[in-house]
């Protein structure tokens, strides 16, 4: 085992499922071959490194998709359901189970961002050794990474799916009294206004 847990949040690829916003505009077939294309690089940038100092986790939804969600981004150290509840419950499950592990960190990811590497990663658990937490916020208002190295209340009472998510987030942190790091700001990709996030990957499928 090692000190700090990476966790990556992911849905199983199924077309209708996932992408829901960009589908609107280039159809749940395209959407969700460009969701697999984005899992799959954020899980092997996660794992390939072979002395990373942390471990990978993927949490699954729902939660008879483990099997399926494994054959899609192999290589993790673990995979677990995500269980039930709203996204800011399922955040807090995954926190404090790493923590309850033993870990000394753990940063929390989605599938959705090309910045989410092992670089960053490496990036944040840097920030870490003096601070309480890290957060990578995207352009959209929402948050690519958080990382934290204590369990702090950071996930009750956000407005998931809005704009606001990363700044209440960042108000719940200083109501702890915590310490926290912003990384870089990032695009998600979530509609087709975000595909620009794209150029330079002539590989995506939707470009």
């Amino acid at each position: 085992m090692r000190d700090a847990l990476a966790v990556v949040f992911a849905r199983a690829p199924e077309p209708g499922q996932v992408k829901t916003r960009l589908a609107r505009d280039v159809g749940d077939a395209r959407a969700c071959a460009l969701y697999r294309w984005l899992g799959a690089r954020v899980v092997a940038s996660l794992t390939g490194d072979g002395s990373r100092p942390y471990d990978v986790a993927v949490r699954v939804t729902p939660s008879g998709a483990c099997d399926a969600v494994r054959a899609w981004v192999p290589g993790a150290d673990a995979y677990a359901p995500q269980g039930e509840g709203d996204l800011g419950e399922r955040l807090a499950r995954a926190t404090s189970d790493g923590f309850e592990a033993g870990y000394r960190a753990v940063v929390l990811v989605g599938t959705d961002c090309l910045a989410v590497t092992d670089g960053r990663v490496r990036e944040a658990l840097r920030a870490l050794e003096g601070l309480d937490a890290a957060l990578g916020p995207a352009r959209d208002g929402g948050y690519y990474l958080l990382a934290l190295a204590r369990s702090l209340p950071v996930f009750e009472g956000v407005p998931w799916s809005t704009g606001r998510v990363a700044e209440v987030t960042r108000g719940l942190v200083r109501d702890a009294g915590a310490r926290l790091a912003e990384l870089a700001v990032e695009t998600d990709i979530d509609t087709v206004d975000d595909l620009d996030a794209l150029r330079g990957h002539p590989d995506a499928p939707v470009g």
